[in-house]
């Protein structure tokens, strides 16, 4: 029967623990890193993060219907130069928007169809929103670098290269929380807690 080398086991032993137990503070396992650590910031309500300055994906086409009253998806994470299409599933009118953003948009009144496509150029957070049905809310946040959406308040970011970062958090109500993170050339999982402001 093959077997683990006691070193080989010990380092993957401290990788799962790290991410089955993360505490409230950060929390660093130390292993040679090949492709950089894998930050987790987590805190309530939050919906995605991301990494300014840092290797960031190639441009997307993305979409974020109107269904129901609703953005859907109500949050999504695109690379800076990307699009979104707001097709509208509703039998009825929508007028989506968005302002004091990286990107303001107005894309008009608008029936039922394919909808109209936004291009975003510049980094941020951006709030759209109805002018028809104001309760409306969707978060699309434009990353330049490493970038995730989150999954019940947790985002897991992978390749974070060593040294000090700027990480921008976004909250479910649109805010961003800016937090400084040092990851140490031989850490290679950190956990961050964050919290709005």
């Amino acid at each position: 029967m093959n077997a683990m080398s006691v070193p080989h086991a010990l380092r993957a032993f401290a990788f799962v623990a790290a991410f089955l137990c993360f505490p409230a503070v950060g929390y660093a396992t130390t292993a040679p890193i090949s492709k950089g650590a894998t930050l987790l910031i987590h805190g309530n309500t939050l919906v995605a993060a991301w990494i300014p300055g840092t290797k960031r994906a190639a441009s997307i086409d993305a979409v974020m219907r109107n269904k129901d009253k609703a953005f859907v998806p109500e949050v999504i994470v695109i690379p800076v130069g990307s699009t979104v299409r707001f097709p509208n599933e509703d039998p009825f009118f929508h007028s989506i928007y968005a302002e004091n953003s990286p990107d303001d948009f107005d894309i008009g009144f608008y029936g039922p169809g394919p909808g109209k496509v936004v291009r975003f150029l510049h980094p941020g957070t951006v709030n759209v929103h109805c002018h028809i049905h104001v309760f409306m809310h969707g978060i699309i946040v434009v990353a330049d670098g490493i970038a995730a959406r989150g999954n019940d308040g947790r985002v897991l970011l992978h390749g974070v290269p060593a040294g000090r970062h700027i990480v921008d958090a976004v909250f479910a109500d649109g805010r961003t929380q800016r937090v400084t993170v040092t990851i140490a050339a031989n850490v290679r999982a950190l956990s961050l807690r964050v919290a709005p402001r």
